[in-house]
């Protein structure tokens, strides 16, 4: 497979290590199939998500969720050939609802999409772009907030197809990309897969950054630059070339971005 070098997209590249039994608690699965851990998941590969579905019994207060694979890169339904279709592997929370290829998606198909971090690129001026991983400082798996379409072939094939939605970043990562994955937080994960019931702005509140403190980065090695690359290692810390801002010049690091 090509490298895929997306240093100036919002978030392309996630992992997921956890084990299937940690992400089946976190979100209330019934069953999950067996995965192995992956370290450097890209675009066009096949993600895990879940989605809600119709109550699981007559008067229960949740919706029966289900896991299923889907591929990295959205296709709206109305898409006739996929292959020259734009890869949208990301969807802007702020616009998501109002755009012809998200609005049905974010109206019917919202999902959660499981992680362990995720990577993203710091651009200096005319330097190297430095590659950061993104993790919970608690270490614990979350999940994106993610759009789902089953995309329909002509010839009767099939496609799930994902996003992940994003939002400005938080003060921690606005040094690094002015852009970030949306997290939903786990008391927000059965409103957010009510489609049902909760069209999109109900859901608003949801579609912000995550708190300050939730995500630790770290520098490491170009090596995740290339897909083929999936050991443990890619996530090893190195040396900053220039540590990044914090407090005061963070902050206003941010604006000069927005200058």
């Amino acid at each position: 497979m090509p490298s895929l070098r997306l240093n100036s997209a919002m978030c392309g590249r996630f992992t997921l290590t956890a084990t299937p039994e940690t992400i089946a608690e976190m979100l209330a699965l019934a069953e999950i199939e067996p995965f192995p851990p992956r370290y450097n998941i890209a675009p066009t590969q096949p993600i895990l998500i879940a989605i809600g579905g119709q109550e699981e019994r007559p008067g229960a207060n949740f919706l029966h969720r289900t896991a299923l694979l889907a591929r990295w890169g959205f296709i709206p339904a109305w898409v006739k050939d996929w292959q020259s279709f734009p890869l949208l592997f990301n969807a802007r929370a702020e616009t998501a609802a109002e755009k012809n290829s998200f609005r049905a998606a974010m109206r019917y198909r919202r999902c959660l999409i499981p992680a362990s971090g995720f990577y993203e690129w710091r651009r200096r001026g005319k330097a190297k772009s430095e590659p950061y991983f993104l993790r919970p400082g608690d270490g614990m798996p979350f999940c994106f907030a993610g759009l789902m379409e089953t995309w329909l072939g002509a010839d009767g094939s099939e496609v799930d197809t994902a996003a992940i939605l994003t939002t400005a970043a938080n003060r921690r990562i606005a040094p690094i990309h002015e852009r970030m994955p949306v997290v939903v937080a786990p008391a927000d994960h059965t409103r957010w897969l009510n489609c049902r019931d909760n069209d999109p702005a109900a859901v608003a509140d949801i579609l912000y950054a995550a708190n300050d403190d939730f995500f630790e980065p770290v520098r490491v090695s170009d090596r995740v630059n290339a897909v083929a690359n999936t050991d443990p290692d890619i996530q090893r810390p190195i040396a900053e070339a220039e540590p990044l801002p914090t407090g005061t010049d963070a902050a206003l690091d941010v604006q000069r971005k927005l200058l």
